[in-house]
């Protein structure tokens, strides 16, 4: 069990070990606002999220299937997380002041649920400790037609399977842009998508290249 003390708040690593975890961090929670690519880790595998205690303890969260972990002082409100295994819009940060640790509230994707939880810990290299918690891993499918009066998407996956009725997250100006991108008549329209449990919804939409689409 890690003291209070043992905590460095602001965290103070290294500067390699400092960049790259900016760099990876970035990539993850906003991956349509780089245009550098990151190699990054990944826990992938076939088993369904399960939900996780507000434990701090590494061992039960950071190897949790198709999760990326992210450093705390990379997450603002907005951005999406795992909170007990479910896909979540943070609306709220808090920090304990007995503990340091940071506290999420957000709202599931699917459910519209409200879900909370305590970051955990992980030791990177020898007295840096740093906290984290889990995002989902992103698809990126190429959008083939948008459906207004439903407001949902016909995309191909990375597989190559076609997609119907994929419903575009409620969330400020998205649908906007995604219309907009799709009129605009040029480049290849693709929406980055949050899967779970068999569910898909777009969390964002960016435009690639500008010939025209056939």
């Amino acid at each position: 069990m890690l003291k209070p003390s043992n905590f460095q708040h602001p965290l103070t690593p290294s500067i390699s070990l400092r960049h790259g975890l900016h760099r990876a961090a970035d990539h993850i929670l906003h991956p349509f606002d780089r245009k550098e690519e990151v190699d990054i880790n990944v826990n992938v595998s076939g088993s369904s999220p399960q939900s996780s205690s507000s434990s701090s303890s590494t061992s039960s969260r950071s190897y949790h299937p198709n999760t990326i972990t992210v450093p705390c002082h990379h997450i603002h409100v907005g951005d999406l997380l795992l909170i007990q295994g479910r896909p979540c819009q943070i609306i709220k940060i808090t920090m304990s002041p007995a503990t340091s640790q940071y506290r999420y509230l957000g709202i599931g994707l699917f459910d519209r649920q409200m879900y909370e939880e305590t970051s955990f810990v992980s030791n990177p290299s020898p007295s840096i400790y740093v906290q984290n918690m889990l995002a989902p891993v992103f698809k990126q499918y190429r959008v083939l037609d948008v459906v207004s009066g439903e407001k949902t998407v016909v995309a191909m996956t990375e597989e190559g399977k076609v997609v119907q009725q994929l419903r575009v997250l409620e969330k400020e100006g998205l649908w906007s842009r995604l219309a907009s991108a799709w009129a605009g008549g040029s480049g290849s329209v693709r929406v980055l998508v949050v899967r779970d449990a068999g569910r898909e919804v777009v969390v964002d939409v960016k435009v690639l290249g500008g010939a025209a689409r056939l």
